[in-house]
């Protein structure tokens, strides 16, 4: 049968979500791509602000694949069927990569940041998983939308209870999860559903040579990321939860 679903990939920052996309892209074609290389290139190779990028997407009725550093929220401007994929990485190692990225960008300075870390602040926002996951739809249009949707990236969590139960759910609906220590399997299971002739590839790789951290400076990363963390394994927990499932039924063991 053949895949006509859209296919929308949530694409969390340091995530090592830059392979997949350029994978993904190459199979459906750059023209059935949203937003469009063009309009990336014209914000410097960065992805375009969302409300560009979602009028975008309605001028272009015909497009395959939706991407970028978008909320998982967006899905509400995007086809009931929408195929919806996520990678996670763990929080630590994505918080470290998400540092070196700020530092490669001259967006803080390695003594700056190291600095932050000894005082117990995080040099770069925190909980992303969830944030983007966990994020409740904005109502807005137009540059507040985008504005809005930045904000709720970096500023402080109102109610870190809320924002965790909605990622959870949030994270239970995606048709297709991955891990970055795992995307072997990821891009198997893409290519099963979708039939798409995926490439596994490594692009993107840090500008910043790794960083040594002390206890102390760690420590102030996890604490600033328990969310993340708590989200993290408990994701992890279910798909292998899952994996075990399907392996017994296979076997003739499982017994509802």
């Amino acid at each position: 049968m053949k895949f006509d679903k859209k296919i929308f990939f949530c694409h969390i920052p340091k995530t090592a979500g830059t392979s997949l996309r350029l994978s993904l892209e190459q199979a459906v074609g750059d023209a059935a791509v949203v937003p469009s290389q063009a309009l990336i290139s014209h914000h410097g190779g960065r992805y375009p602000p969302l409300h560009e990028a979602l009028q975008e997407l309605q001028e272009k009725p015909d497009y395959r694949l939706f991407r970028g550093h978008y909320g998982f929220w967006v899905r509400k401007y995007l086809p009931k069927d929408t195929l919806t994929i996520v990678v996670l990485r763990d929080p630590l190692e994505r918080v470290l990569s998400h540092i070196r990225h700020f530092l490669a960008d001259g967006k803080t300075t390695e003594a700056e940041a190291l600095e932050s870390l000894d005082q117990g602040r995080l040099p770069v926002p925190d909980n992303a998983l969830c944030r983007y996951l966990g994020g409740a739809a904005i109502e807005a249009v137009g540059q507040e939308l985008s504005a809005r949707f930045l904000d709720s990236k970096s500023n402080p969590i109102v109610d870190h209870n809320d924002l965790f139960k909605r990622a959870i759910s949030t994270g239970r609906s995606v048709d297709i999860m991955g891990f970055t220590d795992d995307m072997p399997a990821l891009y198997e299971k893409i290519s099963q559903e979708t039939g798409l002739p995926l490439t596994m590839r490594q692009d993107n790789p840090s500008r910043y040579p790794a960083l040594s951290l002390s206890d102390r400076q760690l420590d102030t990363v996890r604490r600033h990321n328990q969310l993340d963390l708590q989200l993290y394994e408990a994701m992890r927990a279910e798909r292998n939860s899952n994996k075990l499932t399907r392996l017994l039924k296979r076997t003739g063991l499982f017994r509802t």
